[in-house]
């Protein structure tokens, strides 16, 4: 599996935990939702592991989630507790794709006292903290569920959750990652509008009031309706306009992974590229060389010539050269281990659906990889591949130092708007493009450390200030309301 180098992150975090201890923290409490017997009950024997002393899956469970609230308390200014009402319980799930917990706002408050705007919507948690007490005393904060059956036959088999608290988890999913990613989300790293871009009864919210259109040069509170829903799916141009995390993302981000072709000119320049969670990381030693489109049988493993799920019948003019692969019929692990055993140098896999990037993950039990893979668009891929049948085309696969990786215009990082958009990941977190890997990004990778990165600068920038919290007020009016929007998923790579 990919790893990432983030010295320099750690760093900026470690300035980032002073700063929060110095104004003081927050007491996040974890409330067990489930029912006798299952969930944090689950009586199942278990052994201790990775610093998770409990004895039975339940109370592992439990530990972990606990500790994970823990860690974002100890960043966090509150005088108010913070209530996580969580359940393990059935989530959407196949034997490739796993919901692993889906976690939100149990309430959207406005017009409380010391609200920074007037008609604006705030998480329940932010709200309580801002106004300096508890604005909906008789209900929790946050909503967390999480996926019981992962591993299990038919959910995501194999892999299932690992509860240590050292991030050891191998193979396994990581509780704790999932659990800080989660709960950012519950403390207010999303939108309550929807993808469509309707606003939640007819109110901005503050996350809302941070997001930036570099084509239409709008906020999204600056748009009709219509103008938010076209937005949405503006790939590459939604933005986050908070100044903390914009002051920050340098100092987090690498450059950016790139494919730059060299000749012939009329395809020549950078080209976006995606990573893999497999084989080594794309570096800023280039690999050089020759594109060779690759060909293979079609058959059973893969119907198509340019699907690369097969032995290459053109091994010859790959070996030493850049393969180039079509998406489809088989996995990505094995495309890249068919080029490599041809003697390829690098794999550049183009996607097979418009709009997008191919999420080069990696699957249980993969061959180790030696050569590096990246993915492209469709377009682009189409592109080269047409450059391909006139003249040699050669490139280079490497890091890209001049521009940082998931930022867009005026430093400002970039918001993840596919198109089409993804219900429940669309807007609310960051952009695929950010390298190394980001807490808050919609896919977690396996390499993510206890860490959060560039969330707790968002987190700053919508209210969730490193100073002393406001002396407690006498309670007046506030607008309340449950919910708030899709809940937000986790997946992951397929």
């Amino acid at each position: 599996m990919a790893r990432m180098t983030r010295g320099t992150a750690f760093a900026i975090l470690a300035a980032l935990f002073a700063a929060a201890s110095a104004a003081g923290s927050a007491t996040i409490t974890v409330i067990n939702g489930n029912q006798a017997g299952v969930g944090f009950n689950d009586p199942t024997p278990a052994t201790p592991v990775g610093g998770n002393t409990g004895t039975t899956i339940g109370q592992q469970r439990l530990i972990a989630f606990q500790h994970a609230a823990d860690l974002w308390g100890a960043l966090l200014d509150s005088s108010v507790e913070i209530r996580i009402r969580a359940t393990f319980e059935a989530l959407d799930c196949t034997t490739d794709t796993a919901v692993l917990g889906a976690t939100a706002p149990n309430q959207a408050v406005s017009d409380f006292p010391n609200a920074p705007f007037p008609g604006t919507w705030y998480p329940a948690a932010l709200g309580n903290r801002l106004a300096g007490q508890e604005l909906s005393p008789n209900a929790d904060d946050v909503l967390a569920r999480f996926n019981v059956n992962l591993g299990n036959p038919g959910c995501f088999d194999g892999i299932g959750w690992y509860y240590g608290l050292d991030n050891n988890h191998g193979n396994k999913i990581d509780l704790v990652a999932v659990l800080l990613h989660e709960f950012a989300h519950g403390l207010g790293f999303l939108t309550f509008v929807t993808d469509q871009g309707v606003e939640f009864q007819n109110q901005p919210d503050i996350f809302e009031r941070n997001i930036f259109d570099d084509t239409t040069n709008k906020h999204w509170t600056e748009m009709t309706e219509a103008e938010r829903g076209t937005s949405a799916v503006n790939t590459g141009h939604l933005l986050w306009d908070g100044p903390t995390v914009t002051a920050m993302a340098p100092q987090f981000l690498g450059g950016t992974p790139a494919l730059t072709i060299d000749s012939p000119a009329s395809v020549a320049g950078n080209y976006i590229v995606s990573t893999a969670a497999f084989g080594p990381d794309v570096s800023e030693d280039a690999i050089s060389g020759g594109i060779v489109a690759a060909i293979d049988p079609a058959d059973v493993a893969g119907m198509s010539t340019t699907d690369g799920c097969t032995a290459f019948s053109n091994a010859s003019l790959v070996a030493g050269k850049i393969a180039l692969i079509d998406r489809g019929s088989c996995d990505f692990v094995d495309k890249s281990a068919n080029a490599e055993a041809a003697g390829a140098i690098a794999v550049i896999i183009a996607d097979n659906v418009p709009n997008s990037l191919p999420p080069l993950g990696v699957r249980e039990n993969a061959p180790t990889i030696h050569i590096p893979t990246v993915g492209i668009s469709q377009a682009d891929g189409a592109t080269i591949r047409a450059a391909l049948g006139g003249s040699a085309v050669s490139g280079r696969i490497h890091i890209n130092v001049r521009m940082k990786a998931g930022e867009g215009s005026g430093g400002r990082l970039k918001l993840y708007a596919p198109n089409p958009d993804e219900p429940g990941s669309s807007i609310s977190h960051w952009d695929t493009s950010a390298f190394p890997n980001l807490l808050m990004e919609p896919n977690l990778t396996g390499s993510l450390p206890h860490t959060v990165d560039l969330t707790l600068p968002l987190l700053y920038d919508i209210g969730w200030r490193p100073d002393t919290s406001p002396a407690p007020v006498a309670r007046s009016a506030i607008q309340t309301t449950t919910g708030g929007g899709e809940p937000k998923v986790v997946t992951p790579r397929p």
